[in-house]
């Protein structure tokens, strides 16, 4: 039998996360350093809270995590917030007892948040994960909801994926060249500001909730994220802020100006990322998680044939009066934080 421990990740050794996270063939720019770091230093409400997963003291993984604290005496554990891929990064679990692992995680957890005052634990998994962890975590008491993205292989050549577009697709692509649409990767500080503009304009027509430009500035420089731009007459037109790390590319915040989507801006953006990832050996892009309920943005990000793949959320409420004060207040601190921003 083996024997599965936790450690708290210090900040006596955290240069042993990314190397761990390099070898785990489900790691994404969510699972890395500097996807902890960024986070830290733009939100004062979320404490990172990394794990090292150990078997028979070898370290052979680690569990990333949050600690939010909305407002003061509320504090939520997730593993990762905004419902990203978080969950056990695991370098070789064809060698792994899984219920044993979860097991372990589980009872260091109760034991934390009793100590801590965690009124909730969530973890969100990677489609993989989902399989490989979500039955216990249902055993354990955790409710399971259930979410997609959409996943498109980039191992082959980008000709082929070129022709397993939809063709809507691919006439979108030649109108936005035709048009003399421009798609470049930039990291001018100009370029930041204008798509930052852009982004929260559409976030704000969209009913979201913006993320930080520091945030964004901040992956850029830490060289995991890339700032993809469309120019049209020297006008930014659109832009896609994208993820890279280990194996996948993630497409994560996206903007564009409406006047101008009849020169099919976003169609020539994904296709230059999606070709850039097929260069650099990436193999997969992940096209995000989709409200289930807009089926047009579905629809868009099938015609690059890019998959719908399952995952899930796993949530358990320790303290359910916390919790209850918590959602009642989220709706007003939302829009309080969009105002802000």
């Amino acid at each position: 039998m083996h024997v599965y421990t936790i450690e708290l990740l210090t900040s006596q050794n955290p240069d042993k996360w990314d190397t761990i996270v390099l070898q785990c063939q489900n790691g994404t720019a969510f699972h890395g350093a500097a996807w902890r770091d960024a986070l830290d230093n733009t939100f004062k409400q979320l404490q990172p809270f990394y794990l090292l997963t150990k078997k028979d003291d070898m370290t052979i993984g680690g569990i990333p995590a949050f600690v939010f604290q909305p407002i003061p005496g509320i504090r939520l554990w997730h593993s990762m917030p905004w419902n990203l891929f978080g969950g056990p990064q695991i370098i070789d679990c064809g060698q792994l007892n899984a219920r044993e692992l979860i097991t372990t995680v589980e009872n260091y957890l109760q034991t934390a948040s009793s100590g801590k005052g965690w009124c909730e634990l969530c973890w969100t998994l990677s489609p993989d994960d989902t399989r490989h962890y979500g039955d216990l975590l249902t055993e354990f008491g955790y409710k399971r909801t259930e979410r997609f993205t959409h996943i498109l292989k980039t191992t082959e050549d980008i000709d082929t994926i070129w022709q397993d577009y939809n063709k809507r697709v691919r006439g979108a692509v030649r109108k936005a060249q035709k048009s003399g649409v421009e798609v470049i990767d930039t990291d001018n500080e100009e370029d930041l500001s204008t798509f930052y503009e852009m982004y929260l304009n559409t976030v704000k027509r969209l009913g979201g909730t913006p993320k930080p430009r520091g945030l964004m500035k901040m992956l850029l420089q830490r060289g995991i994220a890339k700032l993809a731009i469309a120019t049209y007459q020297d006008t930014i037109i659109a832009g896609l802020l994208y993820l890279c790390y280990n194996h996948t590319v993630t497409l994560w915040c996206e903007a564009s100006i409406p006047e101008f989507l009849q020169y099919r801006p976003n169609n020539a953006i994904f296709h230059h990322i999606i070709t850039w990832a097929c260069k650099e050996g990436y193999e997969w892009v992940d096209f995000g998680a989709s409200p289930p309920e807009n089926a047009g943005l579905i629809a868009h990000k099938e015609q690059y044939r890019a998959k719908r793949t399952d995952f899930c959320s796993y949530t358990k409420v320790v303290s359910p009066f916390k919790r209850s004060l918590w959602t009642r207040s989220e709706s007003m601190l939302r829009k309080i934080y969009t105002w802000l921003q």
